[in-house]
């Protein structure tokens, strides 16, 4: 079959998925595509049917479609490694799957952003001699990204020095509505949208896209904690998994907000640009998306990385922030509803502090306010010459 770049009506297949610390990157790279002059019919979603895609792609532009297919497991406990067997042969049909669409689509070029949803679609792009890119926002890759880096044209990484194959620094692709955030001029707008005084001081605690158990218990502390502090506000997004659990020990949720604290529970936000407008300071795990975000807004944070992450990779993230001045650490061994009220109130307390954490942020944050992975990915499609695909 032929795969003539200039006529094939599928520029790009962005593949991966999973979680949302995969496809949220993924849709700003679609994005930045678009900016660069692609047409959003010709870039095509290739993910899981198990994954945060499927909800987040519903009412996208982008064509897409879902594997069936599922994740590794990590355990070496024999239920896990039960299901591991199992995944096998799901995962071998999947990339049958993707091998088919691939040749029924002729893309120039196959994105993977990482995560076991991206498995199937960069092998069978390597199979078919597709130009494969793939892309790694974590300052320590995951094991999908550094297999398929074996085989790729390029790898956009938003660190360096990187272990990836053929890396080129291109900063994290973020979202045009944050890239272009003035979070100054969006303040009160912002406030009054999510229904937040003016004179409260807003913290947001985020625990990514699955929520943190640990992070939410402590949160209810806090609250209860400080149920008169009138002065406050806290937006919690406990995640889905968490969103039901027992609300804080304390009658938060009827009567007048004053004269005591203003907690708000949310599973998720599809509105992102205004919660980072709104905050005073961000309470967050240190997932590579949330962390590319805090940098490109230039909000003051609190990074706490999940110490289960593969690799302790979220450590590493938070590092690259913390290290230079642009947030604070407090590492989930340390978490205590004594220890965190003790860094927020120090943060608070001292505004030119919390103010230059921000400004540092944001000087960090020009790398990926000025992501080039669009050029990256352009280059791969066209640079190289590409035979038949055979079927």
């Amino acid at each position: 079959m032929s795969t003539n770049r200039e006529t094939s009506p599928t520029f790009a297949v962005i593949a991966g998925g999973g979680t949302s610390g995969h496809i949220v990157p993924a849709l700003a790279i679609a994005e930045l595509l678009v900016e660069s002059g692609q047409r959003p019919e010709s870039l095509y979603f290739l993910g899981s049917d198990r994954g945060a895609e499927v909800a987040l792609l519903a009412n996208s532009p982008y064509p897409h479609s879902m594997l069936r297919v599922d994740g590794f497991q990590r355990s070496w406990h024999p239920r896990s490694l039960i299901r591991t067997a199992a995944m096998i042969p799901m995962m071998l049909r999947a990339v049958r799957s993707a091998r088919e669409l691939l040749v029924s689509l002729r893309p120039n070029v196959v994105v993977s952003v990482g995560g076991y949803a991206s498995i199937p679609a960069a092998r069978a792009a390597h199979q078919l001699a597709i130009p494969v890119v793939t892309c790694s926002y974590d300052r320590r890759p995951g094991i999908a990204t550094r297999l398929q880096s074996r085989y790729s044209v390029a790898s956009a990484v938003a660190y360096m020095p990187s272990e990836l194959n053929n890396a080129k620094l291109t900063g994290a692709p973020v979202r045009a509505v944050l890239r272009h955030l003035n979070r100054s001029a969006s303040r009160s707008a912002a406030r009054s949208r999510l229904n937040i005084a003016e004179h409260r001081r807003l913290v947001v605690v985020m625990g990514g896209s699955l929520g943190s158990a640990v992070l939410n218990q402590t949160v209810r502390g806090i609250v209860e904690l400080w149920v008169r502090r009138s002065d406050l506000a806290i937006l919690h997004l406990s995640g889905t998994r968490y969103f039901t659990d027992e609300m804080p020990n304390v009658n938060l949720l009827s009567g007048s907000k004053d004269g005591q604290i203003d907690y708000q529970r949310l599973a998720y936000c599809d509105n992102m640009a205004d919660v980072y407008a709104a905050a005073d300071l961000i309470v967050s795990r240190a997932g590579a998306s949330s962390v590319a975000e805090i940098a490109t807004v230039g909000v003051p944070s609190i990074l706490i990385p999940w110490k289960g992450a593969a690799e302790n990779h979220q450590r590493d993230n938070a590092q690259w922030l913390v290290g230079r001045g642009g947030a604070v650490l407090v590492d989930e061994s340390d978490l205590s509803i004594s220890t965190l009220t003790g860094v927020i109130s120090d943060l608070l307390d001292h505004y030119e502090k919390l103010t230059q954490i921000g400004e540092r942020a944001y000087e960090l944050g020009l790398l990926h306010r000025e992501c080039s992975i669009a050029e990256v990915i352009v280059d791969a499609a066209y640079g190289a010459t590409r035979g038949e695909i055979q079927k």
